[in-house]
C-alpha cells in the first residue's frame, strides 16, 4: 500500500476524520468529541469551540455587519459562503442538487434535504410546545409561535393601519389591496386573483368541483381545510370567538366582524357602482343591486306560482 498523503496523514482516533494539520486535528477532537465551547460571547449566552466562530458570531449577530456585497445586485450578506450561494442560485440559476425520487432540483444541499424530509418522508419533526401543531420546518414552527401564540404583528402597512405577522403577507396586502393587482388569471374563466394560492383554490373548487375536506360530524364537505375548520368551529362547536368591541355582537369569523364594524358602526359604504349613485357596505350587496336593478335578473322563481301558470307540470 502507498503512503498516506501528507495532506491527510493525521487521523482522528475516534472517527474517520483526517487532516494534514495537527492543530486542525486537535481542534476537531476538542470541539467534536469533547464538545468543548471555550470561547464565550460577552454579549449573550452563546459559546463556541473556536475563536474564529466567536468573532464571526459577534460580527454578524451583534454588530449586524454585512461585509459581503453582491457585485451583480444590491444584496449583501454577513458571510462569504452566503454570498457565494446567492450568486450560484440567483444569478447563475444553478440547481446542482437533484432529488433521486422525483424531478425536483435545488440550489443547495440543505434545500434538497428539506424537500426529501418534508415531501417524500412526510415528516413533521418540529412540534409546538404550546399546542398540538407540528411542522415540517423549524422556521414554520417559529413563525407559528410568533404569530399564533405571541400574537406578534411586526410588519405594518405604511398606507393603512393593517399589520401582519409575516413580511410576505404584508407584501401581498400592498399588492392586492392598495395596488389592486390581480396577476394570477384563471385559464378557464375571466377570474383573476392577487395570489397564486387563491387561483389554485379557485380552479380546484370551482372548475374541478373538488370537496376534499369532509366534516367528520356531518355530511358537509369543503374545498379547503380552513373552511372545514371554520364549519366545525361555528356549526358544531357553536363558537363565536370574534366579539365586537362596540356592541354585544359576536361572530365566528374575523371577516364577519370586520364587515359588521364597517357597515354598522362606521356606516361605511365603500362599494360604489359607477353607473348610478348606489353604494353599499358590502361587495355582496352591490353585486345584488347590479344583478337585480341594472341587469334585471330574476334568478329565483317561485315554484308554487309556476304550478299555477303551468298546471300540466
Amino acid at each position: 500500500m502507498g503512503k498516506e498523503p501528507k495532506s491527510r496523514r493525521h487521523a482522528c482516533p475516534q472517527c474517520d476524520y483526517k487532516t494534514g494539520n495537527v492543530s486542525h486535528l486537535k481542534t476537531h477532537v476538542r470541539t467534536v468529541h469533547e464538545q468543548r465551547r471555550d470561547h464565550a460571547c460577552s454579549q449573550c449566552d452563546a459559546a463556541f469551540g473556536q475563536a474564529s466562530n466567536l468573532r464571526k458570531h459577534v460580527r454578524t449577530v451583534h454588530e449586524k455587519r454585512k461585509d459581503h456585497a453582491c457585485p451583480q445586485c444590491d444584496a449583501a450578506f454577513r458571510e462569504a459562503g452566503h454570498l457565494r450561494r446567492h450568486v450560484r442560485t440567483v444569478h447563475e440559476k444553478r440547481k446542482d442538487h437533484a432529488c433521486l425520487q422525483c424531478e425536483a432540483a435545488f440550489g443547495t444541499a440543505q434545500h434538497l434535504r428539506t424537500h426529501v424530509r418534508t415531501v417524500h418522508e412526510k415528516r413533521k419533526d418540529h412540534a409546538c410546545p404550546q399546542c398540538d401543531a407540528a411542522f415540517r420546518e423549524a422556521r414554520h414552527l417559529r413563525r407559528h409561535v410568533r404569530t399564533v401564540h405571541e400574537k406578534r404583528k411586526d410588519h405594518a402597512c405604511l398606507q393603512c393601519e393593517a399589520a401582519f405577522g409575516e413580511a410576505g403577507n404584508l407584501r401581498t396586502h400592498v399588492r392586492t389591496v392598495h395596488e389592486q393587482r390581480r396577476d394570477h388569471a384563471c385559464p378557464q374563466c375571466d377570474a383573476a386573483f392577487g395570489e397564486a394560492s387563491s387561483l389554485r383554490m379557485h380552479v380546484r373548487t370551482v372548475h374541478e368541483q373538488r370537496r376534499d375536506h369532509a366534516c367528520p360530524q356531518c355530511d358537509a364537505a369543503f374545498g379547503e381545510a380552513g373552511t372545514l375548520r371554520t364549519h366545525v368551529r361555528m356549526v358544531h362547536e357553536k363558537r363565536r370567538d370574534h366579539a365586537c368591541p362596540q356592541c354585544d355582537a359576536a361572530f365566528g369569523r374575523a371577516g364577519d366582524l370586520s364587515r359588521h364594524v364597517c357597515r354598522v358602526h362606521e356606516q361605511r359604504k365603500d362599494h360604489a357602482y359607477p353607473q348610478c349613485d348606489a353604494a353599499s357596505g358590502t361587495a355582496g350587496s352591490l353585486s345584488r343591486h347590479v344583478r337585480t336593478v341594472h341587469e334585471q335578473r330574476r334568478d329565483h322563481a317561485c315554484h308554487a306560482l309556476l304550478k299555477l301558470v303551468q298546471p300540466g307540470t
